[in-house]
């Protein structure tokens, strides 16, 4: 069934079900998506944390110029989304390296997790105080 003509409505939800199972492809795939995809995060991530500024994305392309410890925990969560890319799609397709991704992902999940809710902690303490 093609994209256009597919009945089946998927929701945020059903595509972050997918990362929890290993990808599919080969090793095009694996360099690609594995590296070349994850190296945008990980440069970003680096940035953020180096100058202590980040720019956090919205809706409709409207962003909030973030500056010190709010943007170092911002860069950290870039850096986590870029780990999970790279252990999602180059582990995750390697042949030796495989078994280790679903961990890898798991801890890299509970990264960003951690540095993005310091990230909105950090942003609505320093709205309210």
């Amino acid at each position: 069934m093609g994209f256009w003509t597919n009945k089946q409505h998927r929701t945020v939800l059903d595509e972050a079900e997918d990362l929890g199972y290993g990808p599919s492809g080969g090793p095009l795939k694996m360099w690609l998506a594995g590296v070349g995809l994850a190296l945008i995060p990980l440069f970003y991530g680096i940035h953020s944390i180096f100058t202590e500024r980040a720019r956090f994305i919205g809706r409709g392309g409207s962003c909030l110029d973030l500056e010190g410890s709010t943007a170092l925990g911002l860069g950290i969560a870039y850096l986590a989304i870029s780990a999970f890319i790279h252990f999602h799609y180059f582990w995750g397709l390697h042949p030796r390296l495989y078994g280790f991704s679903p961990i890898l992902k798991f801890i890299a999940v509970l990264v960003f997790l951690g540095s993005f809710g310091y990230t909105i902690f950090r942003m609505i303490y320093e709205i309210h105080f």
